[in-house]
């Protein structure tokens, strides 16, 4: 996989253990389904087709059942988290296919480059101005849980959430509840803390909602970006066989 978060890289360092992971292979699926999820909720394509499911179209007086908002994407703020492939795949889709402007979250880790030719914005700015959030950063001491009640606090009413990269980026529970007190819009979560969930995992209360969307860590998973990670893996092992070892984390 890509995430090296479940491996103990220090003490692989210090057994000569080699670490190697797999690299670009989500560059197109991850952001593809990162819009799929963004359609679905700024279009309300999930309450419609519930509401077609459960009749309502049918009785309708005339030929427009609207009852839930929708909203374009050009000229909205699409915030990301994590300036890496798909983080920078996400920016540019959303600028060049969509007319959006990206803007990325500030840390004390970003790549000089990256700070040229990106636009940066402080946590509480960043959180109070974007439309949309998506998170494509890795998970660490510095980003676990993120997003908690306190952030969803300061983003607008009408912002919405969308999570591909790590689940406990988000806090779990204060996700729920800014969900269920309108503190945000909605959100879509195709990763959690722990998978697959229990049963009384607090995201499995909100799937009747029609404005928060679950699917089960398939972001990743497009026919070709599963062979793309076969072929890189067969390298990798290839590769170390051969005594040149790539893709080295540790």
């Amino acid at each position: 996989a890509t995430g090296s978060d479940i491996v103990d890289l220090k003490e692989c360092s210090e057994r000569g253990i080699i670490v190697s992971n797999i690299r670009g292979y989500a560059v197109n699926t991850v952001p593809e389904h990162t819009f799929g999820l963004i359609l679905a909720l700024k279009r309300a394509l999930i309450g419609y087709r519930k509401d077609v499911a459960d009749g309502e179209w049918q009785k309708a007086d005339q030929f427009c059942f609207f009852n839930h908002r929708i909203n374009d994407l050009r000229g909205s703020r699409l915030g990301i988290i994590g300036e890496g492939s798909l983080g920078s795949s996400v920016a540019s889709i959303g600028m060049n296919g969509f007319g959006m402007e990206p803007v990325f979250l500030d840390h004390d880790f970003v790549n000089p480059h990256e700070r040229r030719s990106k636009t940066f914005l402080s946590f509480n700015e960043f959180m109070a101005s974007m439309d949309i959030i998506s998170v494509h950063c890795p998970l660490t001491s510095h980003t676990e849980n993120l997003l908690n009640l306190e952030a969803f606090g300061r983003m607008k009413k009408s912002a919405i959430v969308i999570n591909t990269a790590r689940g406990a980026v988000i806090n779990e529970k204060d996700l729920c509840q800014a969900i269920n007190e309108g503190m945000i819009a909605g959100a879509a979560i195709d990763v959690l803390s722990s998978e697959p969930p229990a049963q009384d995992h607090p995201y499995l209360k909100l799937l009747s909602r029609p404005n928060f969307i679950l699917t089960p860590h398939v972001a990743w998973a497009s026919t070709e970006a599963m062979q793309t990670l076969a072929d890189q893996l067969i390298d990798n092992i290839e590769n170390y066989v051969s005594g040149q070892p790539s893709n080295v984390v540790s």
